[in-house]
């Protein structure tokens, strides 16, 4: 068994696990309800990791399967594993509900009510912490009272209810060196006593005196010109 394997769930094509993987973590189970996005999986799977003389998905099972027929015994049984062995549930739930773009019907819409099989499977795995990712519009989204903000203060107290306290914030991918302005909401859960801090940003598009130390956003351009011809 590895300290850092993790499971994820709604994997799309992959970009949060693999950025898992570069960090040293190792994705035991992938799994997403799109065959697209299970075909993509499957073709990184092999592939070089960029910051690690690994492959990416290594021994991953992955499949193509609904959340809400999945149950924590299932996972465990495809990925050789045993309750409590994996540290780690991460994934971003379908966003559609929460965006501007998806008329943020949020828990109207049954895509926007799939966390609560996040929340879950993460405890029936027994994990130690999630990583949760999703759009911007669930910081404001509203929850079956009306009231902005309380959707998300619904998902936190479902965590809290599964034994996880929780820490949220918005993560603008530029601030990390990313030739693209992408700003999502993280939520980490964790069991008491395990709090982990979000990552500090390295760069900044204005870096003044007081941020001194940090990088210029990179742009696309700079981007291209490292790519050897």
């Amino acid at each position: 068994m590895n300290g850092l394997d993790f499971v994820s769930l709604f994997s799309g094509a992959g970009g949060l696990d693999i950025g898992l993987e570069e960090a040293g973590w190792r994705c035991r189970y992938a799994s997403d309800n799109d065959r697209a996005a299970v075909d993509t999986l499957l073709a990184n799977q092999g592939l070089p990791l960029a910051e690690s003389d690994r492959r990416a998905f290594e021994g991953t099972f992955i499949e193509n399967i609904d959340v809400r027929e999945l149950d924590a015994a299932h996972i465990l049984s495809k990925a050789n594993l045993e309750r409590g062995s994996v540290p780690l549930l991460a994934g971003g739930p379908p966003c559609q509900s929460w965006s501007s773009a998806g008329h943020q019907h949020g828990l109207r819409d049954p895509r926007g009510q799939l966390f609560a099989d996040f929340v879950r499977i993460a405890n029936d795995l027994d994990v130690r912490w999630i990583v949760f990712e999703n759009v911007r519009g669930l910081l404001t989204a509203r929850g079956p009272d009306g009231r902005p903000g309380s959707a998300l203060e619904l998902i936190r107290k479902k965590l809290l209810a599964a034994g996880f306290q929780s820490t949220v914030s918005l993560l603008n991918a530029a601030d990390f060196g990313v030739p693209q302005r992408r700003v999502r909401l993280f939520i980490i859960g964790y069991r008491s006593g395990d709090e982990v801090p979000f990552p500090i940003p390295t760069h900044a598009k204005n870096p003044d005196i007081a941020a001194a130390e940090k990088a210029r956003w990179k742009t696309l351009g700079e981007c291209l010109e490292e790519i050897s011809p």
